[in-house]
């Protein structure tokens, strides 16, 4: 004979920890959010205004199964249940042995209808390969109960089902594009991976907060108490589930992040983030690799990327399971009403959220829109009305310049300034991208007077490239004070100088000829929407 009692503090749970873990531990419980260490830290972090209520199954005196729920009464006393830790927990199920499972499912849900005349229940994060959403849709078509089904894709690896060698060999291209990025980092400054301690948490926060300043960001992973739950959660953890928080680092900078959720044989990837200025670079593939290499090489059987459709999350899958989302409500007109409006809205929903461009547009144009409506100064708002006609139509005139090879004597004047020597800098992000582009950075203690490039010479604002011969460097001047001491500095290396100059600068103009260049030849660009022609004078 089964019983059930309703527990709604945390003290009345904490006897049924030990219950509650070897349940998940006979059956070899491989979610994370339904560990007895994730639910009660949820319960007093994001959790603790939550009437929260959990069914607990009896059978002789002794639990056989949990149902964790949140209980609230909607719409005119219509009795709404759904799975705590909604928005955090990914994937939630009964905890019940397999034996027990079906008889538990079958009473909680004869309780409710018994003890409740209409009532609504709205689950989400159960996964399909798990027997909790059978039993739901079994009872439902069994008592004729008017239910919904919401399905999305979850894609993950297994590492036991491909051995990494062959895992290796079928992604061979894009291995051979993030070693290409990774080796360019590592020119530049020393790249380490490793593991990271709660104490370095807030490097996580604020890393992930750069990562998204310009975009619409509606996971509050960074809030107050989420910080919190995270870190006590990454305190709570065994033998049996663990938080795990990996950088990505240059020079002892962060520049990316992953959070992982590890329940004995998944390593469930929670969130990743990476420093927007390295974008060039790739930290986000770059930490992305590195997190599955280590989960294979720990022994996680399951790389799991979570529900979504993500394209990054279908790049490395081996294997897609699916979460549902079950509804099911009593036959009552009320209840049926507000079952079928949340049906239609998750329909919409999901419609819109499938579209990968539409999410983009929202969350990454939107997104630079709102953040430039409220950082934007005097300089900004011109130079985003001068682009609206450039995106028609655009006429630029480049003169190139260069000062023939010298034999220079004396001290160098400026010193050649390495990346890790820049991170500090206010105009990190385009020095950053100078270094990508292959720019060498010269100057005067902390401040930059010039960057050089001995291979082409390139004009930012109409993307004009030139081709340099073998003894010519190209330089792009930030003080024009300097000017004769920065060609010094060049041809004292035995290299004739070259610059590009756009037709308005004419003072520029005269500093050049003053400081020994002369004009080699004129540049026309013209450029009709996607048309373009270049003509050389």
């Amino acid at each position: 004979m089964l019983a059930y009692k309703i527990i709604t503090t945390m003290e009345a749970l904490e006897p049924y920890r030990s219950t509650w873990s070897g349940i998940l531990e006979r059956e070899m419980n491989n979610n994370p959010f339904i560990e007895y260490e994730w639910v009660m830290t949820w319960w007093t972090t994001l959790g603790i205004h939550d009437n929260v209520e959990i069914y607990v199954v009896e059978h002789q005196g002794m639990a056989v199964a949990f149902f964790p729920l949140v209980h609230s009464v909607r719409f005119g006393k219509v009795h709404h249940f759904g799975f705590l830790g909604q928005g955090y927990a990914t994937y939630m199920e009964v905890i019940a042995e397999k034996q027990w499972l079906d008889r538990a499912v079958d009473y909680i849900l004869k309780v409710f209808t018994q003890k409740y005349k209409r009532y609504l229940i709205v689950l989400h994060g159960l996964l399909e390969s798990k027997a909790t959403s059978q039993e739901l849709e079994k009872y439902a078509i069994e008592y004729q109960m008017p239910y919904s089904i919401f399905r999305t894709v979850t894609s993950y690896i297994d590492f036991q089902s491909i051995t990494l060698e062959d895992f290796l060999k079928q992604h061979r291209k894009k291995f051979k594009s993030i070693k290409r990025l990774e080796k360019k980092l590592k020119l530049l400054g020393r790249v380490d991976f490793q593991g990271v301690d709660v104490s370095h948490f807030h490097e996580m926060f604020t890393l992930f907060t750069r990562r998204w300043r310009k975009k619409i960001d509606k996971s509050g992973f960074t809030e107050t108490q989420t910080r919190l739950f995270y870190e006590r959660l990454a305190n709570a953890s065994n033998k049996a589930f663990r938080v795990e928080v990996d950088s990505l680092q240059f020079e002892g900078y962060w520049i990316g992040f992953t959070i992982d959720l590890c329940c004995r044989d998944r390593n469930f990837c929670q969130a990743m983030g990476h420093e927007p200025d390295f974008n060039r670079f790739g930290p986000g593939r770059l930490i992305e690799k590195e997190n599955m290499l280590k989960a294979h090489d720990l022994g996680y059987r399951y790389y799991d990327f979570g529900s979504g459709y993500e394209p990054y999350k279908f790049e490395w899958y081996t294997h897609i399971d699916f979460t549902r989302k079950f509804v099911m409500s009593t036959k009552g007109t009320t209840e049926r009403f507000i079952r079928s409006w949340l049906v239609l809205r998750d329909r919409i929903k999901g419609k819109l959220t499938n579209n990968h461009q539409l999410v983009k547009l929202k969350r990454d144009r939107l997104g630079e829109l709102l953040y430039f409506l409220k950082h934007a100064r005097t300089r900004g708002w011109l130079r985003a009305i001068k682009r609206v006609p450039q995106r028609i139509l655009t006429f630029h005139s480049i003169d190139i310049y260069i000062a023939e090879q010298k034999q220079a004597k004396g001290q160098v004047n400026f010193q050649e300034l390495q990346m890790k020597n820049i991170m500090t800098m206010n105009e990190r992000t385009s020095y950053i991208s100078h270094f990508y582009k292959g720019y060498r950075l010269f100057g005067d203690g902390n401040q930059i007077v010039y960057r050089r490039h001995d291979q082409v010479a390139y004009e930012e604002e109409s993307g004009y490239t030139y081709d340099l011969s073998a003894n010519m460097s190209f330089i792009r001047e930030y003080d024009s004070q300097l000017l004769k001491e920065i060609v010094v500095d060049v041809q004292r290396e035995g290299r004739t100088v070259c610059t590009l100059v756009p037709w308005y600068e004419g003072q520029r103009r005269r500093k050049l000829v003053h400081a020994g260049f002369h004009k080699v030849a004129q540049i026309n660009i013209v450029k009709l929407f996607n048309w373009r022609k270049v003509y050389q004078l």
